[in-house]
């Protein structure tokens, strides 16, 4: 089973020609005209990329703020890649973010790679993720290989665990709290329902 994008965006005809019309350079992006567009991206890559995010496999949410159309050879570096399919995959805000605009590719190019050899992390559509990267936990990451140690430390996906600590702890205080409000509903004993009052508003104030 593959863990890469096999086949990019395909871009409707219309689509290219609002991007001949209206793009100039990768500051263009933001323009509201092609809202549209990354709709349709977004649409597309989901569940081509099981609807995980290309660096952490978290998975993706659907409010706007819960995924990024990520551009793997940065845009600012490369403004020509900016619509390149093989350019567009899609990621959580955390890992967009963190990797920003560093720099990707060993050696500058003059035409967009057609395999992940030149670029130093792992390539959504070229590289099989799981060769380079393993996954403990859902949130302790290892580098296999030089390209997924890079992609770790460029994404900071040590990042999360802290996140699935703090998970762990939610659904710990979660599990107490329906212990204690079970065995509140059923005391009659007037000091041990103060003690367990007193246990919930401590416990409730320990996870704020």
């Amino acid at each position: 089973m593959t863990d890469r994008i096999l086949s990019p965006y395909s871009f409707k005809a219309q689509e290219l020609q609002l991007i001949s019309d209206r793009f100039v350079t990768h500051t263009d992006w933001s323009k509201s005209c092609f809202d549209g567009i990354k709709l349709a991206v977004k649409n597309d890559l989901r569940p081509k990329q099981g609807n995980l995010c290309c660096y952490c496999k978290w998975e993706l949410g659907f409010d706007i703020k819960e995924v990024d159309i990520e551009h793997i050879v940065p845009k600012g570096e490369y403004s020509e890649y900016t619509f390149h399919p093989n350019n567009l995959s899609l990621s959580c805000p955390g890992c967009n973010t963190n990797k920003g605009t560093k720099p990707v590719l060993s050696v500058p190019i003059t035409a967009y790679p057609t395999d992940g050899i030149n670029v130093n992390i792992v390539h959504a559509h070229f590289d099989e993720y799981s060769l380079h990267i393993e996954r403990h936990a859902d949130a302790i990451y290892e580098g296999l290989t030089a390209k997924g140690r890079r992609t770790i430390k460029l994404c900071k996906l040590d990042r999360l665990k802290e996140v699935l600590k703090k998970m762990k702890a939610a659904k710990s205080k979660d599990t107490q709290i329906a212990q204690l409000v079970a065995e509140l509903t059923q005391t009659n004993d007037t000091q041990r329902s103060e003690e367990i009052k007193l246990e919930l508003s401590q416990l409730t104030e320990q996870f704020l």
